[in-house]
């Protein structure tokens, strides 16, 4: 949790922090990290000797759950959208590197019923050759468990915001699928703390996006028996950056990267 004075004054506010979740463990880190213990934890309980998800071909939660999970002993594939590029750069680059198997569809919706029945059809595949997979699907069974990555993380935060000498008017994020955001505004709610959260999202529609985090919460609060009352409240989402297209750059968001980078070195 880094202070950014310098890119706090190039916007014009008092003051600003930064949760460095790119330095929070191995493949690179990300906000991914926190859920992915969860999940990893879970796969290997369930017996599991294989994780299989399912994301674009950049997505940093593929990236992360290739690198993290032979850490823990396990194999991972990945039937990855194939609109997002086929290139072995970035991303997809690492995914590789770490080993990780690659299967590839032509749906383009996360939410699509295609992808889950290809999960399927990959998961029968790897029982038929001896392996017991674990799926992993972040925009339906496995939400909950993703989320509380980041409810169980809101104490750090507070603890965090204390340190600094108070907690934020707001703190912003990026939002894919929303589990981050649930899982704060689910976790701030238990803890007590009012942070309005603005989620930014980076794909869907925010129509489309706010009953869907609404629904994450509730079900994030009954795995860890919580009460949900109140936590949609600090909810801010907008779908406004979207432009022209998921994991495309525009030109203001590559300058506020360049600025980012120029005053922060972020």
């Amino acid at each position: 949790y880094q202070p950014a004075p310098r890119l706090a004054a190039a916007l014009g506010i008092g003051k600003l922090h930064v949760k460095r979740e790119d330095l929070s463990g191995p493949a690179l880190g990300g906000n991914k990290i926190r859920s992915i213990e969860l999940i990893l934890a879970a796969a290997r309980d369930a017996g599991a000797d294989t994780v299989l998800t399912t994301a674009a071909s950049q997505s940093n939660f593929c990236r992360a759950l290739a690198g993290c999970a032979p850490r823990a002993g396990l194999g991972c594939r990945l039937l990855l959208r194939r609109a997002g590029g086929t290139t072995e750069a970035g991303n997809l680059l690492l995914m590789r590197l770490f080993g990780a198997g690659i299967t590839w569809t032509d749906a383009t919706d996360p939410w699509d019923p295609a992808i889950r029945a290809a999960l399927d059809a990959e998961a029968a595949s790897l029982r038929a050759a001896g392996r017991t997979p674990f799926i992993v699907q972040l925009p339906g069974e496995t939400a909950p468990l993703a989320a509380a990555g980041w409810a169980l993380a809101a104490e750090e935060l507070v603890g965090d915001f204390n340190a600094a000498g108070g907690a934020p008017d707001l703190l912003a994020l990026a939002c894919g699928s929303g589990l981050t955001l649930a899982g704060l505004a689910l976790g701030f709610a238990q803890y007590g703390v009012p942070i309005r959260l603005l989620g930014v999202s980076v794909q869907q529609p925010a129509l489309r996006l706010r009953p869907w985090v609404e629904t994450v919460i509730v079900r994030t609060a009954e795995l860890l028996d919580w009460d949900p009352a109140g936590a949609m409240e600090s909810v801010i989402l907008t779908d406004d950056q979207i432009a022209p297209g998921y994991a495309q750059p525009n030109e203001s968001g590559l300058r506020a990267l360049t600025l980012a980078a120029r005053t922060e070195s972020l």
